[in-house]
């Protein structure tokens, strides 16, 4: 025999926080709406009235006209009838209507609030939200949320009323008979919180599988290539099937604990039926009460239990939307890790034009072995500097700190005289323009992603920037022109193409630095040498970081930093670096055995 377990009293508070939709997050977004709240429960409350009317019209007919053969009686009576549900239906579809402007309103102000959060977030404060689970709160949860809202509006309130109201006509109609509904409701509710509680648990298990099947999905469509490549495809797939298994599990226990709820609902009400059926017989027999009466009891009980049973399908939705609502909440109230702090700098580092990184010692988060140890250097206006090392010598680290992506350091950084902490995200992107390896492209015309960088760009800036990076004849031979369309994902487009199309579009801001974090690296020694040498030209007097594993990207840089396990190693020119660093001339030497002749 199953043990039944009593749901304990946070069980039920949390309930029953949720079904008065008193949460802070929906009632704060609910207040934008109110007029329509108001209209809706308006007209959901003359609907309910006019649903009550039917029946207590249809108890007159019958004993005020089909049992004393009254045909006036009948057809007043007919016709008030037919007036209730004409308002029923007119009330339902405005009522329907104020619903729809209310959960379409709050679904778009709660995804419209959800992506201007993440997006402006740094990537320490990111941590531990991938984009499979930020894409499943902003449209998957986001949509659960609406779905409450829709049936607290819709049924909850309308219920209630309905519920109170089929009681008190139930109880003006004959009270001994009425009073047997009052027994079976709090049972029902009883059963129905009971279940929602056994089920919560699951509900939460659903949506971190489903976190994990968009996971799964995007990593596996965008690597296609490297999945067929190795042969992977059948380790994929199982993978792939292993989480849609979790996901099917969890489903069929959180399904099938509330999937009980209704038929239990429904040999709940036939049983009042039978009961009622049963008592009223006897007393018609009597002549202790009217057929109509009797028949309008029957029809208030059926309503008022019809009623609960629907409240069951709100109930399947409190589980799954209290997740929902916590899973929203969680980034919503995210709070920005990395704070303005107040001005720190000794008084011989204020006001120096440029970028300054002293004595920079940083971690990862969790990590612990220093990723930069000691950094230290100085990026003029008008200079050109290059960072080149092996891959994990901490290039990108360095490029990530100066955008203020991680703020745990030991050290200053300053930009332009001031230490990059007490300025906002905002006006460190005003004064660097940050050039990606990935090369980032926005489906839509050429035109609209060059304008990206600077946004009242007119076509004469663009064929301008477009012609620095070897771009320009290949679009002035296209039929569009400006105008060509750039597929989702720039497909249309090769690596080098979609390297060059970025710079252009870094090229055409306006700002004091210009970062270029190994955006060449797909280019032709050819192409790179001149698209270099068009960027020398177009940004002289700015300060340029130059970040690369090739040697030819940075042997024209004023000075080149050699980076080694986090630390420089050494420093200088081209020239200086090919007669006195070890690992500068290792590198070199490399890439002349690879590019014979083409470097020098």
């Amino acid at each position: 025999m199953g043990i039944i377990v009593v749901p304990s009293a946070k069980e039920f508070k949390d309930i029953f926080k949720l079904m008065k939709v008193k949460n802070n997050m929906l009632t704060k977004y609910a207040k934008k709406y109110s007029k329509f709240i108001v209209a809706q429960l308006i007209f959901a409350s003359i609907w309910v009235f006019s649903q009550l009317m039917i029946p207590r019209l249809m108890v007159d007919i019958v004993d005020s006209g089909i049992m004393i053969k009254d045909m006036n009686a009948i057809v007043h009576r007919g016709v008030l009838m037919l007036l209730a549900t004409v308002l029923n239906i007119a009330s339902l579809m405005v009522s329907i209507y104020f619903l729809v402007k209310v959960t379409a309103g709050i679904s778009r102000d709660l995804r419209a609030d959800l992506f201007e959060k993440v997006v402006d977030w740094s990537k320490e404060t990111r941590t531990g939200f991938s984009n499979s689970t930020l894409i499943t709160r902003t449209v998957n949860d986001v949509k659960q949320v609406a779905s409450l809202i829709d049936l607290s509006l819709r049924k909850i309130f309308t219920l209630t009323i309905t519920v109170m109201g089929a009681l008190i006509v139930s109880f003006s109609l004959d009270a001994k008979l009425a009073s047997i509904i009052l027994i079976i409701i709090p049972a029902i509710f009883i059963l129905g919180l009971f279940l929602t509680t056994r089920a919560l648990p699951q509900y939460s298990r659903v949506r971190l599988s489903i976190d994990r099947i968009n996971q799964l999905f995007r990593e596996n469509i965008r690597g296609i290539r490297v999945i067929r490549a190795f042969n992977k495809s059948d380790y994929e797939v199982k993978e792939f099937k292993k989480a849609t298994e979790d996901t099917y599990e969890a489903n069929v226990k959180s399904e099938s604990t509330m999937m009980l709820l209704s038929p239990l609902i429904l040999l709940l009400t036939n049983i009042l039926i039978l009961v009622i059926l049963f008592m009223g017989a006897g007393r018609a027999q009597a002549d202790t009460i009217k057929l109509g009466v009797l028949i309008g009891l029957i029809e208030y009980a059926a309503i008022s239990l019809r009623n609960i049973q629907e409240f069951a399908s709100i109930i399947t939705i409190i589980p799954r939307s209290k997740v929902s609502i916590d899973r929203i909440s969680e980034v919503l109230s995210r709070e920005e890790l990395l704070k303005v702090k107040e001005d720190s700098l000794e008084p011989d580092e204020r006001g120096i034009r440029g970028i300054n990184f002293r004595d920079i010692d940083f971690y990862y988060p969790g990590s612990h072995r220093a990723t930069l140890k000691n950094l230290t250097f100085h990026l003029g206006e008008g200079e050109t500097k290059a960072i080149i090392g092996s891959t994990g010598s901490g290039k990108s680290t360095v490029l990530k700190l100066l955008l203020r992506d991680y703020d745990a350091y030991k050290g200053r950084i300053c930009l332009n005289g001031k230490s990059i902490q007490t300025l906002k995200r905002e006006e460190i992107n005003q004064m660097v323009t940050f050039i990606p390896q990935s090369s980032f492209l926005f489906s839509g015309s050429i035109r609209e992603n060059i304008q990206t960088g600077k946004k009242d760009a007119d076509d004469k800036e663009i064929w301008e920037v477009l012609d620095r990076v070897q771009m320009g004849d290949f679009f002035r031979k296209s039929p569009e022109g400006l105008n060509t369309h750039i597929a989702q994902n720039a497909v249309n487009l090769s690596g080098g193409q979609k390297q060059r199309i970025s710079i252009a579009r870094g090229l055409i801001r306006e700002s004091d630095f210009y970062i270029f974090d190994d955006c060449f690296s797909a280019l032709d020694y050819s192409t790179e040498k001149k698209i270099r040498e068009a960027i020398r030209e177009k940004l002289a007097g700015r300060g340029i970081l130059v970040v690369a594993q090739r040697v030819a990207t940075v042997r024209d840089a004023d000075e080149i930093l050699v980076l080694e396990k986090g630390e420089i190693s050494d420093r200088g020119s081209h020239e200086e670096l090919a007669e006195s660093s070890e690992i500068y001339k290792e590198i070199l030497a490399s890439q002349l055995k690879s590019q014979e002749g083409e470097i020098r």
